[in-house]
């Protein structure tokens, strides 16, 4: 997995710490997806590139693991909500591997 770093100090955060900066409502930084250092104070980001990545690959991976649901008889909307838990899982998978922080320019 990757582990989000501080490229100013190297600091290597802890994913409940970098998590909850980035995804949570208490966020110190700027940006959307966005954190503080807390060993040097540096403004960071999740580069666009990267967010894209992330939604993407877990919208694809997602939806396409879908079609093992199928194999048993299910309402439509048991499958509808399968989908949707698949994809909030490739998410949380894609954010394990994908992410990386930048300063803010």
């Amino acid at each position: 997995m990757n582990n989000p770093v501080c490229p100013s100090c190297e600091h290597v955060f802890s994913w409940s710490n970098a998590l909850k900066q980035i995804l949570g409502p208490s966020r110190g930084g700027t940006a959307l997806w966005g954190a503080l250092c807390p060993s040097c104070g540096a403004d960071l980001r999740v580069p666009k590139s990267r967010v894209m990545l992330i939604v993407a690959s877990a919208i694809f991976f997602g939806s396409q693991s879908s079609t093992v649901l199928v194999l048993r008889d299910i309402t439509v909307w048991q499958l509808y909500a399968a989908k949707v838990l698949l994809i909030l899982g490739f998410y949380a998978i894609a954010v394990f591997f994908l992410l990386k922080l930048e300063l803010v320019e």
